[in-house]
């Protein structure tokens, strides 16, 4: 039987009514269904490190992929190209340094003057080397493209639809997949318990849009 004098403070879950009773040092910190959300649908893959981790182990692993020159010139563009947040991982256009649309073939073939031929070949060669995934476009005809975000990233975390796409490649070097353990789980609620509601909103966001597109 509890002993309710042994206790300062009760923590109770309005929506399933659970109590938990808590000691009179005890620590505990508030998170919300939105930061469990989002913390359950994405991966961290970038740990103290920065966009410019794509100049160290991937692309030794690169220059080993003895790409073309059509296929590293795509390459070059995309890296340039690559979004963040909402577009994490995509290649897009910025217009007055704001989003202007995802880049189709045809835009990327343009920048990089290649050939028809050369650049079809080297699509091929980036995606056969698990550098890049093709996918349906988002808007319009034709198709869009994904950066592999363990070569590089502007994001700290990426959201695991994408981290999917590309945890057997060989660039995968947190040797992590996809599914998040319970514990997993609670050691990343409480690492990010210092992020304001504001952010965690605004990265949802971003989640929600990754979740409403059709990958596959």
């Amino acid at each position: 039987m509890i002993n309710y004098e042994d206790y300062t403070r009760v923590l109770a879950n309005l929506e399933t009514g659970e109590t938990t009773y808590l000691n009179r040092n005890d620590r505990f910190y508030i998170i919300s269904a939105k930061t469990i959300e989002y913390l359950s649908k994405t991966k961290e893959i970038n740990k103290g490190k920065k966009f410019n981790k794509s100049m160290d182990l991937p692309f030794r692993m690169i220059a080993q992929c003895n790409l073309t020159k059509s296929s590293y010139d795509i390459l070059m563009v995309m890296l340039s190209s690559l979004g963040w947040g909402t577009y994490s991982g995509f290649i897009i256009k910025m217009k007055n340094k704001h989003f202007d649309g995802f880049m189709n073939s045809k835009e990327i073939q343009a920048l990089t003057l290649c050939s028809d031929t050369s650049f079809r070949d080297g699509i091929k060669q980036l995606e056969n080397e698990e550098i890049i995934k093709k996918v349906p476009a988002i808007t319009g005809r034709g198709n869009n493209f994904i950066l592999n975000p363990f070569i590089a990233t502007h994001d700290k975390r990426v959201p695991t639809k994408i981290f999917k796409l590309f945890e057997n490649s060989k660039f995968n070097y947190t040797n992590e997949h996809s599914q998040l353990s319970s514990s997993e789980l609670k050691a990343r609620i409480m690492e990010e318990k210092r992020k304001t509601q504001e952010q965690i909103y605004e990265e949802m966001k971003s989640i929600e849009f990754i979740d409403s597109i059709n990958l596959e």
